[in-house]
């Protein structure tokens, strides 16, 4: 995670960003906002900064060809080489975005991209550029006085609590493609920010793989588990799963499929030739060891639906952190005379 205890803004600077699809023009800035205001300075630093604060998955630019061909990557290249061509290299920022609005759907919005001093992370200090791009204003009451009578109107703003999308690039680790981080609240198109815009892949480390296994075993327990085994099983695995990422600091996916499938090789291969897929789809390869991130693990534990639901409208809920209960407790059968499924739950004590 960041730190910004000694971070200040150095520049920053506002534009309009259209849209392609649609002809709604650009509107560029030629200089810099004046940040002096001492309330608008803090509310500006709060925006900015607080959304990255809990953040713990990392990616880099990318490309296909080379780095150097990815623009975002040279822009910020020549920003964090030359900080007098913010303003020059903010307005290309602007204009590449725009290039990449040729659907309608994309929304028009403000763009606030402003260069940070002294951010820590990873043990050392360094600089980042921060881009928000405010796709909705929200309404909010006026108040106003003529003579001796007072009335309330609305009026449409920023909310400086609601981002929908930004970024923020960290002058570290260059050689590949720098420490990026990124939020998109509003996904009506998942590939418009991250992957045309910024153009981003998952940094390697550990915080990537642990976030890429977890979601290795919750595509496997959908695609394979529930449907080779039900939605039992499926509960049981991601509870065992979950199980395993709590006891262990380090993670060995080979320890983890001997262990977790010791009593079914069937599903074990299976997992094994899924998981082969899975790395070739993303594109990644699971180190033979790594130290589980549990910053990342919390984050995605809270994403795991662990429940059984019934199309009579009932639903049971299992507990992630206790996966043997599901086991002693929980019996499936089939009722002859009612021709339907059933679950049978034992229990001392209604709480």
């Amino acid at each position: 995670m960041i730190q910004t205890e000694e971070t200040f803004i150095a520049q920053t600077i506002l534009h309009k960003v259209g849209n392609k699809h649609s002809e709604t023009e650009n509107v560029i800035s030629e200089t810099l906002l004046n940040t002096e205001d001492e309330e608008l300075y803090k509310l500006l630093f709060s925006m900015s900064l607080k959304p990255f604060g809990k953040i713990n998955e990392f990616y880099n630019f990318s490309h296909l060809t080379h780095l150097s061909m990815n623009e975002m990557y040279t822009y910020c290249s020549e920003v964090f080489e030359d900080a007098n061509t913010f303003v020059a290299n903010s307005q290309h920022i602007a204009n590449h975005l725009y290039n990449q609005s040729a659907s309608p759907q994309i929304k028009t919005g403000d763009l606030i991209i402003s260069y940070f001093s002294d951010i820590f992370i990873k043990g050392e200090l360094v600089d980042a550029i921060g881009i928000l791009k405010i796709e909705k204003r929200s309404p909010f009451f006026q108040t106003f006085k003529d003579g001796k009578e007072l009335y309330l109107g609305i009026d449409k703003g920023i909310n400086p609590g609601k981002i929908d999308k930004g970024c923020l690039i960290l002058n570290t680790d260059k050689e590949n493609g720098y420490t990026v981080l990124s939020i998109d609240n509003n996904n009506y198109d998942a590939a418009y920010w991250k992957e045309h815009f910024l153009s981003l892949e998952y940094a390697d480390d550990a915080n990537a793989q642990t976030k890429h296994f977890l979601d290795l075993c919750k595509g496997f327990s959908n695609t394979v588990v529930k449907e080779e085994l039900g939605k039992q099983e499926q509960a049981e695995f991601l509870s065992t799963t979950v199980g395993y990422f709590s006891e262990n600091e380090t993670l060995k996916p080979l320890e983890f499929q001997e262990t977790v499938f010791s009593n079914n090789d069937k599903i074990k291969q299976a997992f094994i030739e899924y998981k082969d897929l899975f790395e070739e789809k993303k594109q990644i390869d699971f180190w033979d060891e790594f130290q589980v991130s549990n910053s990342v693990f919390e984050s995605q534990k809270k994403k795991i639906k662990n429940d059984i639901k019934l199309d009579t409208h009932i639903q049971i809920k299992l507990d992630l952190e206790n996966p043997a209960s599901s086991k002693e407790y929980l019996e499936k059968g089939f009722d002859e005379e009612k021709q339907m499924h059933y679950y049978k739950v034992y229990f001392n004590n209604e709480l």
